[in-house]
């Protein structure tokens, strides 16, 4: 008896032990992963919930060490294994915002997918505004899945419909792909308006990032092509131009790696994979891409006589090259780069929402394109900056949920009401 006793408080240390010894390895794992994924995170600066952006961005970078390992396994790109994740949320994703308020469905125009977003309580008669949405992601990654609950509050908010276009992604296709479906896209609602019982005389285009990029490029399009004209383009943090990496906020920002996305081995694949180009990140973020006559054309493209060059670092051109690199000439197109269309093209811009995010690489692509309109004397071109980073659209999901993200829908929707009423 006293034998088994004994045995059983042996069993029992031994269990203990084992118990502890697990213990100590999960502290040791999760230590060694706060260490890897968290500690490193910087806030760019003063924040609502710092917390809360260090926790996206480790999580970010793990998930991109996941999936890179996995292309390394199995071949596919790391990309494509995200968007795959993301999509595959959409149809089990907990919709606590979704009152019925607005209806919502997928559907294809002109061969391209689309979900369309439309008030309840509308008038089955009525014609309704309609913001036509381009989602951001350097044209590689992000779908209609991803923005979609910044979609669904914008209809509510505004009591217009609002069609989020599913564009094809790079590098499965290249420039010009992106933009024609877009335009297809627009021609259609526009020319189809009784179908989708919205008013021709009050299409907005909507975008952030690339999106944003894409937005003015398909307003452009559409202006040539002498269709109805838009009554007004809103651009969130856009992505505006291709050619010069050593602007203001790209020097500031970039060594942020912010979201542990906008760094130079994903950023450098925006251009490559839409261009089908081939750049190095030496040569972008260090602009040795660049002959000085591609430098000063960028600046003679701007137009601008108060700009400071100094506050680029490059007025000195210690990095730029004897001559342009092979591809260089490609990113001066202005439906690449809409900041440096001509004059005449800017000019005639209808109603503009510029969104600057403080944080952000591209912030000085919103503010260039916000001085250009202005000197251009474009009416009803409204800039506002919010102290948050580039992206943050794609967090109005609780609870990665920031206010500054609904201040951003908010104002947006505020901005298409106004100029509705101006059209009336």
């Amino acid at each position: 008896m006293k034998m088994e006793k004994n045995d059983m408080i042996t069993h029992n240390h031994s269990h203990m032990v084992s118990f502890r010894t697990l213990i100590l390895i999960i502290i040791v794992i999760l230590s060694i992963f706060v260490a890897r994924y968290y500690v490193p995170v910087h806030s760019p600066g003063p924040m609502a919930h710092p917390w809360k952006y260090r926790i996206i961005s480790g999580t970010f970078a793990f998930i991109l060490d996941v999936t890179r390992s996995l292309q390394s396994i199995i071949g596919i790109p790391y990309y494509t294994l995200l968007n795959v994740m993301i999509d595959s949320l959409d149809p089990i994703k907990i919709r606590p915002f979704d009152h019925g308020e607005v209806f919502y469905h997928d559907q294809y125009i002109e061969n391209v997918l689309v979900r369309i977003y439309t008030p309840k309580n509308t008038s089955s008669t009525s014609l309704l505004p309609v913001i036509i949405f381009f989602h951001g992601g350097g044209f590689f990654f992000g779908s209609i899945y991803s923005h979609d609950t910044m979609n669904y509050h914008l209809s509510m908010y505004t009591g217009a419909k609002v069609i989020g276009v599913n564009y094809r992604l790079t590098p499965g296709v290249h420039y010009p792909i992106p933009i024609e479906e877009g335009v297809k896209v627009a021609k259609y609602v526009i020319n189809n308006y009784q179908e989708f019982s919205i008013d021709p005389t009050h299409v907005f285009l909507y975008g952030d990032s690339a999106g944003g990029n894409m937005a003015v490029v398909v307003e452009r399009h559409l202006r040539r092509e002498q269709k109805p004209i838009v009554r007004g383009v809103l651009l969130l943090y856009p992505l505006l131009q291709l050619v010069h990496y050593r602007l203001p906020s790209y020097l500031t920002y970039l060594p942020y790696r912010l979201l542990s996305l906008l760094r130079e081995d994903m950023l450098v694949q925006v251009a490559n994979f839409y261009l089908n180009t081939s750049f190095s990140e030496d040569e972008l973020f260090n602009n040795r891409h660049l002959s000085l006559i591609d430098y000063e054309n960028f600046y003679s493209k701007l137009n601008l006589s108060n700009i400071d060059k100094n506050d680029d670092d490059i007025h000195k051109h210690h990095s730029l090259s004897e001559s342009s690199h092979p591809d260089t000439w490609k990113l001066f197109n202005e439906n690449i780069s809409p900041l440096l269309a001509d004059d005449d093209i800017v000019r005639n811009s209808p109603s503009t929402f510029i969104v600057a995010c403080t944080y952000d690489v591209l912030f000085s692509d919103a503010e260039l394109y916000f001085r250009r309109l202005q000197r251009l004397d474009v009416k009803n071109v409204i800039y506002r900056e919010y102290r948050i980073f580039h992206g943050v659209m794609t967090f109005v999901d609780f609870p990665v949920a920031f206010n500054e993200a609904f201040d951003i829908i908010n104002d947006s929707a505020q901005f298409v009401i106004n100029q509705t009423a101006l059209g009336k």
